[in-house]
């Protein structure tokens, strides 16, 4: 009875560092991220006007970076799509972060190249 009653409290002591060193991982930049309805990539792109002045939230992967941390590029983990991301208005860089996931939320703004996001609040994997 001694041995299952370790066993037992082992399995939920490893369970209890897997979980908590998940969320440990969990870089933060900028404000807190308020929305986690992702809106997808290729959405904002193939409707730009849509989102024009919107507060969105998009994840995918840092596929570009600034070297300075200032802005980036986000690739969505299945497809082309990729979006500028600059966090430079907000007072905030990020250290590299190139090929890590990435949650990102901030402001749709069309300029001549096409929709981009001024990013206010970042959390990276």
């Amino acid at each position: 009875m001694k041995t299952v009653y370790r066993i037992i409290l082992s399995l939920v002591l490893l369970l209890g560092i897997a979980v908590s060193s998940g969320y440990a991982g969990t870089e933060k930049y900028g404000e807190a991220i308020s929305n986690r309805k992702v809106t997808a990539i290729k959405d904002i792109l193939a409707d730009p006007q849509t989102y024009d002045g919107k507060t969105v939230t998009i994840e995918g992967k840092i596929a570009n970076e600034c070297h300075a941390g200032c802005w980036f590029y986000v690739k969505v983990a299945r497809g082309n799509a990729v979006i500028y991301v600059d966090i430079e208005p907000a007072g905030f860089a990020l250290p590299q972060k190139v090929g890590r996931k990435i949650l990102v939320e901030g402001k749709v703004v069309i300029k001549k190249t096409g929709p981009m996001i001024l990013g206010k609040g970042v959390e990276v994997k």
